[in-house]
């Protein structure tokens, strides 16, 4: 008798405890309900897209009214592909990160919100974004988005191997001949002096370095029909005819993973890539890493490069006001600060500049000051909804000059202004 007691004593502590928890869970479940729910999707994968879902989980923590789902898309041309699917859906999510050229497709369709509305209902200071990184926010002078993994091209090279060719590590070579000259010098015992892909975004920089633009004045053909258009090819082949140049394999984003791996591997001294990787690359090399601008041949200007967030039309204004507030939050000096110094991106606020902690970070890493130095020189981003078919084409054309011997830069760069063209 006294053990039943005992046991049915025990069974309604069980009871009881079960029906805690489950008053709790429900509790917890009401309350996460009761928030508002939105998507986030964005293109960062490996340890960048485990520190988006860091910031994403702080975000939630901060607050009690709204809940963001952080998921990741692929690469940059995959979330274009599947925005563009889910836009044809009616599926998109409110907020979503970008590559900065497919802005102009998806705002002149008109699905993008203008933030300025909310800029002006709340007198948000837009002022302490770097200029360079906020003019490819604005599309037919709308706000379109903020400036989030920013980057631009840079020249990374092993400051070992400069050492051991007898060249001053401290002071890189700054024009094409300079580069030339050194990685001549530094092409042996299995290295070749310099690597890039056949990419049309480090291209274009080199065409800008040139003197040219992407598009001309009309905006309805390339700006780089003449000399410095040709002028890059012609100083690719040079180096890979010398042998000091070496061609990563693959296509796109395969292609640029290769040049990294030929550097961090000792195969390349120097390499043409975007400042974004600088922090992977500091992990992965066993040696020093430099950095230095893109080398010019008559004037220093870069294609902007990385990505920004911005929201789609179409839901709800309770929805929209909290994608808002997590572009605020994604985007404040804080947060700014902790992706730059955890990814490399480049910090999108110049009030950055100012905070101890990043200051600290310079200190520690002086290619960081490097690369900020050169953002004054980002040219104003062209939004042209013919523009991810302009980079098609662009690269088509380069890879198929360097790779096939009768194909010459003229004949290039002809190809690559009659195809554009009727793209207008």
């Amino acid at each position: 008798m006294k053990e039943e007691i005992i046991m049915k004593k025990k069974l309604a502590l069980v009871l009881a405890a079960a029906t805690a928890m489950s008053l709790a869970a429900g509790t917890a479940a009401f309350a996460e309900e009761d928030r508002i729910e939105i998507e986030f999707w964005h293109a960062m994968g490996s340890s960048n897209g485990e520190l988006i879902q860091e910031l994403t989980d702080a975000f939630n923590e901060s607050q009690d009214k709204i809940f963001v789902k952080a998921v990741h898309q692929g690469s940059y041309t995959e979330a274009s592909t599947k925005l563009q699917a889910a836009l044809s859906a009616g599926e998109a999510p409110v907020v979503a990160q970008m590559e900065i050229g497919s802005l102009g497709l998806f705002a002149d369709a008109g699905v993008l919100v203008n933030l300025q509305n909310y800029v002006d209902a709340e007198g948000f200071d837009l002022d302490d974004f770097m200029p360079g990184l906020l003019d490819a926010s604005y599309y037919n002078d709308e706000l379109i988005a903020l400036p989030h993994s920013r980057s631009l091209p840079v020249l990374y090279y092993n400051k070992d191997k400069f050492a051991e060719a007898g060249l001053d590590a401290e002071n890189p070579p700054q024009t094409w001949d300079e580069v030339k000259e050194a990685a001549a010098a530094l092409t042996k015992d299995g290295t070749y002096g310099y690597s890039c892909p056949l990419d049309q975004w480090y291209y274009t920089s080199l065409v800008m370095n040139a003197g040219g633009t992407i598009y001309n004045e009309e905006s309805n053909g390339i700006g780089f029909n003449n000399e410095s258009g040709t002028a890059p090819l012609n100083w690719w082949k040079e180096m890979i005819e010398a042998g000091t140049m070496h061609i990563p394999s693959g296509q796109d984003y395969n292609s640029s993973e290769a040049c990294r791996n030929a550097f961090a591997g000792g195969t390349a001294a120097m390499i043409m890539q975007s400042s974004a990787q600088l922090k992977g690359l500091e992990k992965t090399c066993e040696f020093q890493v430099g950095v230095a601008a893109i080398p010019e041949l008559t004037t220093r200007a870069y294609p902007a490069g990385g990505s920004n967030l911005m929201m789609f039309a179409g839901h709800s204004e309770e929805e929209e006001a909290a994608g808002w507030e997590f572009l605020k939050f994604m985007t404040n000096t804080e947060n700014a600060i902790k992706w730059a110094n955890g990814t490399g991106y480049l910090p999108v606020r110049s009030s950055c500049m100012e905070q101890e902690e990043y200051q600290a970070m310079v200190a520690e890493d002086p290619n960081l000051q490097i690369i900020n130095d050169n953002v004054q020189y980002c040219a104003e981003a062209t939004f042209i909804p013919q523009y991810a078919e302009t980079k098609d084409i662009i690269a088509n054309e380069i890879q198929k000059c360097i790779l096939e011997e009768n194909y010459s830069p003229e004949d290039a760069v002809q190809s690559i202004a009659d195809r554009v063209a009727k793209l207008f």
